[in-house]
């Protein structure tokens, strides 16, 4: 049976993965206009930020999942993906900030844009 807990966690994973699919394909797009080659993509805010907050949505999602599903999952699965969801919610965060700083096509770890 369908109930609005499940329609709710299942609509977060749903929508985290969407957006990290939405994330990867906005940035391959920028790097082909801007010529950057694929590791200074991958450490700029402009991509991680996104990602990492994608990525807690999906795990959210998938704790939420295993609570409330018909046959919920084991206590460890859901503490699991409960400390991915709250790692993957500081990561962004910290993203976020750097982004805000440093500005969000600066990598982080000071690439630079040329093979």
């Amino acid at each position: 049976m369908i109930s609005v807990q499940s329609l709710v966690s299942d609509a977060l994973w749903i929508l985290g993965l969407a957006g990290a699919l939405a994330t990867v394909s906005y940035v391959s797009w920028l790097r082909g206009v801007k010529q950057w080659v694929w590791a200074y993509t991958l450490s700029t805010p402009l991509l991680l930020a996104p990602l990492s907050l994608s990525l807690c949505l999906f795990s959210g999602g998938m704790a939420l999942s295993g609570v409330f599903s018909a046959w919920p999952a084991p206590w460890w699965q859901i503490i699991a993906w409960s400390l991915l969801a709250a790692l993957f919610a500081v990561q962004a965060v910290l993203y976020v900030r750097t982004g805000r700083r440093a500005g969000w096509e600066t990598p982080i770890e000071g690439q630079s844009n040329h093979e």
